[in-house]
């Protein structure tokens, strides 16, 4: 199977998107009912950001032409809602290749200015989430954790997915150390055996208050 046919993404601000026609095609569902499926729980899907539909052809290789209404899903939708189709051969499949199409997205757009000083300290303890996460019954992929934390220190300082090329020096700092408490926050939750949930909602507080300028110094425990 030919994961770039499988699955082309397209960039919609400088955000991987995946098209709910596709991921209907290769699961053998009706594109109707996944469109379905996403007005009944639109509200889950946009916690995860907006779901963004458009009205257009169907791509090519689906039947019929005539204008139709789809969404382009980011990563997270994406997975939520292979999470709420049926697990089936052909669903767990598609999961593995749309985390592969995704890192891969990431991968090319990858610039040395996206690590900032503890990005890496930070993803471990990620890892170490996700890990925790697994053992205790979780089947969401690690990836969706990994982008949950960029995403949550992006919205934490108001900046796209794509706005840490060229930060100006003072937010540069500012990220950097936002970087650097989400982590230590993390490990500490970590080591209270926390749920996922619970750690993910601590970092966030903690991220949001240093952002907001309600915590002016960082842990001093945190080591690059």
């Amino acid at each position: 199977m030919d994961i770039n046919n499988l699955v082309e993404l397209k960039p919609v601000k400088g955000e991987a998107r995946v098209d709910s026609r596709l991921i209907a095609r290769e699961l053998g569902n009706q594109h109707e009912s996944m469109i379905r499926l996403i007005d009944e729980y639109q509200s889950d899907f946009e916690e995860f950001g907006v779901v963004r539909f458009q009205i257009g052809k169907p791509p090519k290789g689906s039947k019929g032409g005539r204008p139709e209404r789809f969404a382009l899903l980011n990563e997270d939708q994406a997975y939520l809602l292979l999470t709420y189709a049926k697990n089936t051969p052909e669903a767990r499949r598609l999961k593995v290749n749309l985390v592969k199409a995704f890192a891969r997205f990431r991968e090319g757009r990858q610039v040395a200015a996206d690590y900032l000083p503890f990005y890496h300290t930070l993803h471990d303890e990620v890892s170490k989430l996700a890990q925790w996460a697994r053992l205790h019954g979780s089947t969401t992929p690690e990836e969706f954790f990994h982008s949950n934390a960029n995403r949550l220190i992006n919205r934490a300082f108001g900046l796209d997915s794509d706005a840490r090329v060229g930060l100006p020096p003072t937010l540069k700092v500012m990220v950097t150390g936002a970087q650097a408490l989400a982590a230590e926050t993390l490990s500490k939750a970590l080591a209270e055996e926390l749920g996922h949930k619970e750690a993910y909602q601590r970092v966030k507080q903690a991220v949001e208050r240093y952002a907001a300028g309600g915590l002016t110094l960082l842990p001093p425990m945190v080591k690059q």
